[in-house]
């Protein structure tokens, strides 16, 4: 375990229940990773506290080794030159794939070097469409590039649809955790919602970071569905609310570039200017055994494809399965767990029977059966996705419960395929 953590900072280990991935192939495990300190916050005394067991981390990159993770991350190269720093001298100034790279002692290094006397260069990367999380807690721990000669640092997310004009971040926004610009013990952070065009909204919020310019800090984010809160070595430092708060998944960016504020490139000689060292990113989401419900809940099931609930169709016994729009509301949309050892019965509150396949068939029909009927074909597993998104599958067949499309008032079958029309989100009425 690296680094400036205090002793008195205690190890959470990951209990007996894996998180796995399902997106891109049925039930394959995730990558086995080191379980990690939890990311820290400081309470009203001022000292670090623990966010707790709420929270197990789901991707990470110490920067092991000599070679990027290709899995991970992409080398930002720039097409064309970004914003001009006509204050500083610098006319045009990009991203390049050499000026990033792994140090072999866990670091990724970020340089930028003087290539004429108004060009600069420098290194970035991203995980664009290679690891895009919705909510949960980022931080990486940085040593930021030397301001004073014309850099800045940053850790970012970016939005596929930040460019959509409604006046809110719901589908996309750019998120500045921090901006290295300034001389001065500050940085800032940015909302930029609508493009960057005559519709563009920023919201700019400058904060203190004492020491910044002085070996290394942890930088940290925690994204729920309401709020944005960004951290400095555990202090909260602000936050955004409201229109300002992405709904959408977002990738993350570290770079280095050409300070928009303050620092000295002009008297620069040709050559390397300065490198910033990331130690590591982490990302953690809440642990989905606390949010998978007791025995005692009432639940709906909400399908992540459709956005339908499920819900039965009649009351006697083989009664068909179905998902159904908001405006019913009934007890035959509601649902409670009964357990089974590692395993659970799906029982509806209105009719008071378990859900069950009715054969082992790709797109069989689900159908209510009696109480007494407690064998394999009533019993499913839980397996956690992400969001709050669960896989649910069958204990005699293997396979899961998935909307048979994205229409309401259409059958709730079985089926080997994981994919989206296949996870429900458990929410308790």
């Amino acid at each position: 375990m690296k680094y400036y953590l205090s002793l008195t900072v205690l190890l959470f280990c990951i209990g007996c229940q894996s998180v796995k991935s399902v997106l891109n192939e049925i039930e394959q495990d995730a990558d086995v990773k080191t379980t990690h300190f939890q990311p820290t916050i400081n309470n009203q005394s001022n000292t670090k506290t623990l966010l707790n067991d709420q929270w197990v981390e789901v991707w990470s990159d110490e920067f092991d080794g000599t070679t990027l993770n290709a899995s991970k991350w992409t080398k930002t190269v720039s097409t064309k030159s970004r914003a001009a720093r006509p204050d500083l001298g610098i006319n045009s100034w990009f991203w390049v794939e050499d000026h990033a790279w792994l140090d072999g002692n866990g670091h990724l290094m970020l340089k930028s070097s003087k290539v004429t006397d108004d060009k600069m260069y420098c290194g970035s990367i991203d995980s664009e469409n290679k690891f895009e999380p919705k909510y949960g807690f980022l931080e990486a721990r940085i040593k930021i590039a030397t301001t004073a000669k014309g850099n800045h640092t940053a850790f970012w997310l970016q939005g596929h649809n930040q460019g959509n004009v409604d006046g809110t971040a719901n589908d996309g926004a750019e998120i500045d955790i921090f901006e290295s610009a300034w001389l001065t013990e500050t940085t800032k952070a940015v909302i930029h919602i609508d493009g960057y065009g005559s519709d563009h909204r920023a919201n700019t919020k400058k904060y203190t970071t004492p020491n910044i310019h002085d070996g290394y800090h942890i930088y940290g984010l925690k994204w729920t569905a309401d709020k944005l809160e960004i951290y400095y070595d555990g202090e909260l430092k602000t936050t955004y609310e409201g229109v300002w708060v992405p709904q959408v998944k977002e990738w993350l960016w570290l770079s280095v570039g050409a300070s928009f504020a303050d620092g000295d490139f002009r008297s620069q000689p040709i050559g390397d200017l300065s490198v910033a060292e990331v130690d590591y990113v982490r990302v953690w989401e809440k642990n989905p055994n606390f949010n998978q419900p007791t025995t005692q809940d009432t639940i709906r099931l909400r399908n992540r494809g459709s956005n339908y609930y499920f819900r039965v169709k009649a009351e006697g016994d083989d009664a068909e399965v179905e998902q159904t729009n908001d405006f019913r509301q009934g007890d035959w949309t509601f649902w409670s767990l009964v357990q089974n050892n590692n395993f659970y019965h799906i029982k509806c509150e209105g009719t008071q029977k378990f859900i069950r396949a009715i054969d082992n068939t790709e797109s069989a029909n689900l159908y209510t059966k009696p109480l007494d009927n407690v064998g394999s074909w009533t019993q499913w597993e839980f397996i956690y996705v992400s969001e709050g998104y669960y896989l649910i599958k069958n204990k005699e067949t293997g396979k899961y419960l998935r909307a048979s499309s994205s229409e309401y008032d259409t059958p709730i079958v079985i089926s080997a395929i994981a994919d989206e029309f296949s996870q429900w989100k458990i929410e308790r009425l």
